[in-house]
């Protein structure tokens, strides 16, 4: 029998980016990058990245924010764009040891979504961390659907912690929050008032996520306020017990 020896605590944010466009209508991963190493963050989502896209200046937004914030990267596309490609990103201070990207299985859907995936050493314990960014045109049947195949996705990992980051696209009052909350701790429970992180609706709402198998505790939960994109950042602090 594996005894429990000591706890290992990881900040994670989870940020729609909008392809690096500030609610200034600039393009500027210079403050992007600033506000992740300000958040002093080990594990970063981003949804909404561009490489090499017209729209955005021809921009590798992934390495180019890996580059400035001296962390790892993945890229899972989902879209292509004119010369460039569209998706979600991972930036992580910990080794990847595996990645793949998950497309999920459309019903009405007008964009190919998609659940980025790595597995990373922390301290010689292996961690999942997945990124999504579910469509906004769902309706309940596809938005259930995603989240059974992001439950069997974690479920191949055969035990390891894992976390989820993600603009879900959806209140917390939904039937998609209820049904991830079914298998997975939503970090922004930790809190008894509103967690706001989408700017441009209103009035303002949470669509974006922190979600923990439960073998983790949630220490804290922030939003950060910036004018980088048109989402909020969201930030978590966990732990889970090292075996």
């Amino acid at each position: 029998m594996k005894m429990k020896t000591d706890s290992t605590t990881i900040r994670v944010m989870t940020y729609n980016i909008h392809h690096g466009e500030g609610m200034d209508g600039h393009i500027n991963l210079d403050r992007i990058a600033a506000l992740i190493h300000s958040a002093n963050v080990d594990l970063v989502g981003l949804q909404e990245v561009d490489r090499n896209a017209d729209r955005s200046h021809n921009l590798d937004m992934i390495k180019i924010l890996a580059r400035l914030t001296s962390m790892h990267w993945a890229f899972g596309k989902n879209l292509e764009l004119r010369n460039g490609d569209y998706g979600n990103g991972i930036l992580t201070r910990f080794p990847i040891v595996h990645q793949e990207n998950l497309y999920y299985k459309m019903v009405k859907s007008s964009e190919r979504r998609g659940l980025l995936q790595v597995v990373i050493d922390v301290n010689n314990q292996e961690i999942v961390f997945m990124n999504t960014h579910i469509d906004h045109h769902l309706d309940n049947a596809e938005s259930i659907l995603n989240v059974k195949q992001i439950r069997a996705s974690a479920n191949a990992y055969e035990g390891k912690p894992v976390i989820i980051s993600g603009d879900f696209n959806e209140i917390p009052e939904s039937r998609m929050i209820e049904e991830m909350e079914l298998d997975f701790i939503n970090a922004s429970s930790a809190i008894s008032q509103p967690v706001l992180t989408h700017r441009s609706t209103n009035p303002k709402t949470q669509i974006d996520y922190v979600f923990t198998s439960k073998d983790w505790t949630i220490r804290s939960i922030a939003v950060l306020y910036s004018l980088a994109s048109d989402h909020l950042p969201l930030v978590a602090e966990i732990s889970v017990d090292k075996m």
